[in-house]
């Protein structure tokens, strides 16, 4: 048994790896022979005397109490590890095969592995993963997040292909908060063939992630010299990330630099003997600067060589050059560009290659993966709530943002930004909008109901109160206007169009702060809200923010997604007939607790009734979040969610999708956890590869609060982040997919904008035209929006002279405002032209 208060003031990522591999030392008794049972030494934890496990240890760091005690094994059978934490503060604990050579199991550089454990949780817990180099010892990654589970529970999890220089593998179930785990039977499997080894050494070498430093980054100088530095978001064209600026005034003697940090994870590991490929993009108003290399061996730190001399440039310059061989005894290289003379340097693309590998497309190749920008000018109010105009220009409403004292202070904002001009008109805004629900309605108005009647504190309230009223936003007025109230107070409604055009509504919190289960329903052609009496009632609460999509038959689907707390119960996913007010579970929803603050989205073309989830996690456990991706066919006569491939670039909550015109979805962003620490990451997937791709990511980090929003041209906008500080993040990022940077574009130019069902147009288009779509407008937030929708038109033709035909279903393609494009051969999209569907 261990217990007592470890204590640490290191990031949990950080602390793991060391305060976990510093723990790895102790020396367990041993009453029997330990075998290798499923490739793990000791896998079964049968060896071991008393509380203890050969081969196994506890490990962990931060503030809590813990116990590590053998219990009876899964069946009943032989021993398993039951670790109880009490008393916790922060950290986590896990019990690890022992980070030494002959229990952690040995592995092969570029392979990937299955690994298994059978475990109960009374609480969520980490797959959490640490591996071995010439470096030591260091966290790798957590694999998945793991729901509380009472009976013993398999879990088999894909390693990605794991890092050159790995030789072994230590893994375990981290429990960070108050409960018990217990764990048996660890297994490790290698996963077909090798995999190839991503060639790229440098972590972060475009410096994109970190705040005021960039992560696995640190400055470095000596000498007499007034010198200043900084993180700038000036990078060589095409590039994406961020650039180190070094001032330097005065000069007397020495240097300075942004150095690789040599910390463990970030030093990139080499070979003796070997010669590596260096390069860095740079711009100098000064004449006098080398890139400088360092080593380490078993002695420390060291410098070795100044690599080359670098002149002024006042354009980016990009250098690549070979390393010398190198020297025996040395295990990982730092590397930067030593500033010794009066002016400024720009250093960013920080690279260093495995040798001989084939260099691998760069994030920032624009026909590969696509580019971002970021908007010099910060928007004038916190975008809770974004909506694309049918005139390209998008409605941004913060109401009171999130700030109790706007609240108070009766000052809410709304406005409207022009992404070609990128200005902002500022609108009146008469209450509080913040956390309403909206919806682009078959006018081409917006409709916005419920809000923010108290915040906790005011009023009497103990938490936030829900709104009764609802107005119209009209683009031609620039005005809103109010309208009739709803039932019962909503904050974090739901809106979604029915095939009338009606609107259906539900979810949130009333006017006492409760769950309201009322169901309302807005008339389009009466323009106001029924009353209850008029509108078929489950009674039942559907949470807040339930993300519910219209189905081609009219009725409606819970795709899983929602925003705060448990999941509903049942399996977590249900078809709802909002006309007899009927629901039934659907099965097949991995996770379905952790599902909160998920993305969900009608994968295109809406014809083939596909619902996919992304993400999610747990806001009041404070889950980290999970990467699981499940898909819905609801065309089949029993629809039920089948696993797809996992999202990139690990578990998250606050995931923003959105559907391009090419018909793949760009997912981008998120945060670990409730409100924490935001995932720099973006990525699209094909519906009908089943496949993601990695793309350039998004400078920015966002999270909480955050949307992202496709323009009539084929860019996205991606707005907001308000992290646990309430903070808020006011600068704009723009994405170019790659078609924009394929060839010149198709055009398109219909014979008519006011479409009605099933009637057949003249499209006029240039270029190799293949297919054409229609697309409704963006209006999101908190990662939801039920009513966005690509909708596949049928063509024929030839050449320039191509028809389409709009479908007959309204319930595929409520009305209302759409975008209109075409695609050539080659998955490139034309701009959009604006049509109105009715």
């Amino acid at each position: 048994m261990t217990s007592g208060r470890r204590r640490g003031r290191m990031s949990a990522r950080v602390a793991v790896a060391l305060v976990g591999a510093l723990a790895m030392t102790v020396i367990v008794p041993v009453t029997s022979q330990a075998l290798v049972v499923n490739g793990v030494e000791n896998g079964d934890l049968s060896a071991g005397a008393g509380n203890a496990f050969e081969c196994f240890t506890n490990a962990g760091w931060g503030e809590g109490d813990d116990e590590l005690t053998a219990v009876p094994g899964r069946g009943g059978a032989g021993r398993a590890g039951s670790l109880t934490l009490s008393g916790w503060a922060s950290g986590d604990r896990k019990l690890l095969p022992s980070q030494t050579a002959g229990c952690a199991p040995a592995v092969t550089e570029g392979t990937q592995y299955r690994l298994g454990v059978w475990y109960t949780a009374t609480r969520p817990v980490n797959l959490t993963v640490f591996r071995h180099s010439a470096a030591g010892w260091t966290y790798y990654t957590d694999l998945q997040t793991l729901p509380a589970a009472a009976a013993f529970t398999q879990v088999e999890v894909t390693t990605p292909a794991l890092p050159a220089g790995t030789d072994q593998l230590s893994w375990g179930l981290s429990i960070a908060g108050d409960g018990t785990v217990v764990s048996d039977d660890y297994s490790i499997a290698e996963v077909g063939g090798q995999v190839e080894p991503d060639p790229e050494l440098v972590v972060n070498g475009n410096l994109a992630a970190g705040d005021a430093l960039p992560t696995c980054f640190q400055p470095a100088g000596w000498g007499e010299s007034t010198t200043t530095a900084q993180l700038i978001d000036e990078v060589p064209a095409g590039a994406t990330g961020r650039s180190w600026r070094i001032t330097m005034a005065d000069h007397q003697s020495g240097d300075h630099k942004l150095l690789l940090s040599e910390a463990a994870g970030c030093a990139p590991a080499v070979q003796p003997g070997e010669v590596y490929e260096l390069g860095l993009s740079y711009r100098s108003t000064a004449g006098q600067q080398a890139i400088t290399l360092f080593r380490h061996t078993a002695a420390g730190w060291q410098y070795w060589t100044d690599l080359q001399a670098l002149p002024a440039s006042a354009d980016w310059s990009t250098v690549t050059v070979p390393t010398p061989v190198v020297p025996e005894g040395t295990d990982r290289v730092s590397f930067g560009v030593s500033l010794f003379a009066d002016g400024t340097l720009d250093t960013t693309g920080y690279s260093l290659r495995v040798p001989g590998a084939e260099p691998e497309p760069e994030p920032g190749e624009p026909e590969v993966a696509g580019t971002w920008t970021v908007s010099a000018t910060q928007m004038p109010l916190r975008a809770i709530h974004s909506t694309l105009l049918h005139d390209g220009r998008v409605l941004l409403i913060a109401g009171s943002g999130n700030d109790i004292d706007e609240f108070t202070a009766g000052s809410f904002k709304a406005s409207v930004w022009d992404p070609v001009a990128n200005t902002f008109t500022n609108l009146l805004v008469p209450e509080d909008m913040f956390c309403s629900g909206h919806v682009t309605l078959a006018d081409g108005r917006v409709l916005i109901a419920g809000g923010t009647k108290e915040f906790p504190g005011t009023g009497g309230a103990i938490n936030f109160e829900g709104a009764t009223f609802s107005y119209v936003f009209d683009p031609a007025t620039m005005a809103f206007t109010k309208i009739s109230d709803m039932a019962d107070g909503h904050w974090y409604p739901t809106l979604t169009k029915l095939e009338n055009g009606d609107v259906w509504a539900a979810g949130g919190l009333n006017e006492q702060s409760a769950g309201t289960v009322a169901t309302e329903m807005f008339s389009q052609s009466q323009f106001r809200w029924l009353g209850l009496n008029e509108v078929p009632q489950t009674w039942t609460y559907w949470g807040t923010y339930p993300h519910m999509y219209l189905m081609a038959d009219g009725r409606m689907f819970y795709s899983g997604g929602h925003t705060f707390g448990n999941q509903r119960p049942g399996t977590g996913a249900s078809i709802y007939d909002w006309r007899t007010a009927q629901v039934a579970d659907v099965p097949g929803l991995r996770e379905p607790n952790l599902r909160d603050q998920a993305g969900s989205v009608l994968l295109p073309p809406a014809q083939n009734q596909k619902v996919m989830i992304v993400g999610g996690g747990h806001v009041d456990e404070n889950a980290d979040g999970t990467d699981l991706v499940d898909i819905i066919n609801l065309n089949e006569a029993n629809p039920h969610y089948t696993a797809a491939p996992s999202v990139p670039g690990g578990g998250r909550t606050y995931i923003n999708l959105v559907t391009l015109p090419d018909r793949t979805v760009l997912a981008t962003g998120g945060a670990h956890g409730n409100r924490g620490a935001e995932v720099i990451s973006s990525s699209t997937y094909d519906p009908v590869s089943n496949t993601w791709s990695d793309t350039a990511d998004d400078p920015i980090g966002r999270g909480y609060h955050s949307s992202s929003i496709l323009l009539p041209d084929g860019r996205v906008a991606v707005l907001g982040s308000n992290p646990a500080d309430n903070s808020f993040e006011l600068r704009i990022s723009v994405y170019s997919p790659p078609y924009l940077f394929k060839g010149e574009r198709p055009t398109v130019d219909p014979s008519a904008t006011d479409l009605t069902y099933g009637q057949t147009l003249d499209l006029g288009v240039t270029g190799d035209v293949v297919a054409a779509n229609l697309t409704a407008p963006v209006s999101s937030t908190h990662q939801t929006d039920t009513n966005a929708r690509l909708v596949d038109l049928p063509i024929t033709g030839v050449g320039g002279n191509r028809q389409a035909t709009v479908p007959q279903n309204a319930a595929l393609l409520p009305p209302g405002p759409y975008m209109l494009t075409v695609l050539d051969s080659g998955g490139v999209p034309s701009v959009a032209k604006w049509v109105m569907v009715g």
